[in-house]
C-alpha cells in the first residue's frame, strides 16, 4: 500500500508542477502582449435640465386617449467667435540656449582621403564647443553644411603634397560666430610620400 500512496502522490505533484508552469507560460504571454490602445470618451454635454425626482411615474395601463409625442430636449447654442473676441497672443521666437562661448578645435590631420581627378578629395573634422546648435560651417567663405552635431566633417579637393592654409568659420544659432586658420603640413597628408 504504501507504493501506491507514494505513486500517487508523485503523480499528484507532477500533475500540480505542470499546471503551474502552464499557469506561468499563460501570465508571462499575457504580460508580453502590447497595452491596449488609449481610448478617449468624449465629454457630451448635458442639453436638458435634469427629471424632477417627484414626478409621478408614467401609467402602466394602456388609455385609449392619445398621447403626445415625447418633447424633444432643448439645444443649447454653441458661442462663435465675434469681433470682440481676442485672438491667441503669438508667441516670440525663443532665443536658442548657448552652452558658453563658441569656439571649435581646427582639424589637424586628414581624417579620410580618396583620389579624384586631378588630386584628392579629402576630409577633414572639428568639434565645436559652446555656441547653441543649428552651426553654419563655412571653409574659406563657403557655407559646407549645417548641423546640429558639435562633430562635424566636410570635405573638399585639394591637389598636391604642398601644406594646406585655409580657414573655417562657424556661426552659431545664437548669434555667435567663431573664425580660425588651420594648417595641415604635408607630414600629415597620407597620398603623398
Amino acid at each position: 500500500m504504501p507504493s501506491k500512496k507514494r505513486c500517487a502522490l508523485l503523480i499528484l505533484a507532477a500533475a500540480v508542477l505542470v499546471a503551474s508552469a502552464l499557469a506561468c507560460n499563460v501570465s508571462t504571454r499575457m504580460s508580453t502582449l502590447p497595452p491596449p490602445p488609449n481610448t478617449v470618451t468624449p465629454y457630451i454635454p448635458v442639453t436638458s435640465p435634469p427629471q424632477d425626482a417627484t414626478s409621478p411615474p408614467a401609467p402602466t395601463e394602456e388609455s385609449s386617449e392619445p398621447t403626445a409625442p415625447p418633447e424633444s430636449p432643448t439645444e443649447t447654442a454653441t458661442p462663435t467667435e465675434s469681433a470682440t473676441d481676442t485672438p491667441e497672443p503669438t508667441k516670440a521666437p525663443t532665443k536658442p540656449v548657448s552652452e558658453g562661448p563658441l569656439d571649435f578645435e581646427v582639424p589637424r590631420w586628414v581624417h579620410a582621403w580618396a583620389p579624384a581627378e586631378g588630386g584628392v578629395v579629402l576630409t577633414v573634422t572639428i568639434k565645436i564647443v559652446g555656441g547653441a546648435p543649428p552651426f553654419t560651417v563655412k571653409h574659406e567663405g563657403d557655407v559646407v553644411g549645417v548641423t546640429m552635431e558639435r562633430q562635424f566633417y566636410f570635405s573638399f579637393r585639394w591637389s598636391g603634397c604642398g601644406g594646406i592654409a585655409k580657414n573655417i568659420t562657424v556661426e552659431s544659432a545664437d548669434g555667435d560666430t567663431k573664425t580660425h586658420d588651420y594648417w595641415l603640413g604635408p607630414e600629415v597628408l597620407p597620398w603623398c610620400p
